[in-house]
């Protein structure tokens, strides 16, 4: 991906060529499961219960087909965005999508009124550290079951 293509991005709420943001403030339930299926063959996402009057948002990046190459899920509540699922296909990692995802639901945010965003992640601490997230807790989630381990983790961000 190109950095002029990220670059207009920045600028527009689509990418140009073959690719195109798509924004829904309604829940779409299957969006969820899609991004969870996604996300479930890396780690196991971790998704919070939000109160009733919770206004979701989600964005998907949308290729030529129609079919969704990343995507976030988030509400917002309150003053805080609480992202819930963040997912990139392999193939397109490491080209500033994410972060675009990222700071496109943190304006919709400020818009909505949010100071404060909040997302619990098992991996990709790094990549929230470098959007300006601290990191506000961690705990070990042991699977007896299959008899493995892994962290789950806090991050916060002040919007404002």
């Amino acid at each position: 991906m190109s950095n002029n293509i990220l670059q207009l991005a920045n600028h527009q709420q689509r990418y140009s060529g073959s690719y195109q943001f798509t924004i829904t403030h309604e829940l779409d339930v299957d969006f969820r499961k899609y991004l969870i299926r996604k996300l479930d063959a890396l780690v196991p996402p971790t998704v919070n219960q939000h109160p009733d009057d919770a206004q979701p948002l989600d964005i998907s990046l949308d290729d030529i087909e129609g079919d969704v190459v990343a995507g976030l899920s988030a509400v917002t509540c309150g003053a805080t965005l609480a992202v819930d699922l963040l997912w990139v296909d392999e193939a397109l990692r490491g080209s500033g999508i994410g972060r675009r995802l990222m700071q496109m639901a943190e304006d919709f945010a400020r818009e909505r009124g949010c100071e404060r965003a909040r997302i619990s992640v098992t991996t990709g601490v790094a990549f929230f550290v470098d959007m300006g997230y601290t990191l506000s807790g961690t705990v070990q989630q042991v699977d007896f079951q299959a008899g493995s381990t892994h962290a789950i983790y806090w991050l916060t961000k002040d919007l404002i």
